[in-house]
């Protein structure tokens, strides 16, 4: 089975997320920056989920790196900002999941990562 990418900067929502996923027998690694994510490859994956905003840049950014290696990856997004014309940009790329209230993007990855 392939794992899950989730990349956000905030280390307690990394690992609340890691156990939330690994509990549905999903393998998760976690990223927290655009830059560790320089050197990621799409294919090592079944599908990620990005913070929005994570410092030093965004889920989007993040995103166009997977895609360039793996175009048909599954990718969600989740974020505590309110809407805007940012996440409508989002949503040509995936699913958007609002904080904290994250047991759809749960479900969303244990449909997808499979």
């Amino acid at each position: 089975m392939l794992k899950v990418l989730v990349v956000d900067d905030s280390p307690v929502a990394r690992v609340t997320l890691r156990k939330r996923i690994e509990a549905v027998g999903i393998q998760v690694e976690t990223k927290e920056s655009v830059a560790d994510c320089g050197a990621v490859d799409g294919r090592a994956y079944g599908a990620a989920l990005l913070d929005f905003d994570l410092g030093d840049g965004t889920g989007a950014d993040v995103a166009v790196r997977l895609r360039a290696s793996s175009p048909d990856l599954p990718i969600a997004f989740f974020t505590a900002s309110e809407d805007g014309p940012a996440l409508d940009a989002l949503r040509a790329l995936g699913p958007v999941f609002t904080k904290p209230e994250l047991d759809s993007a749960i479900e969303w990855i244990s449909r997808k990562a499979r």
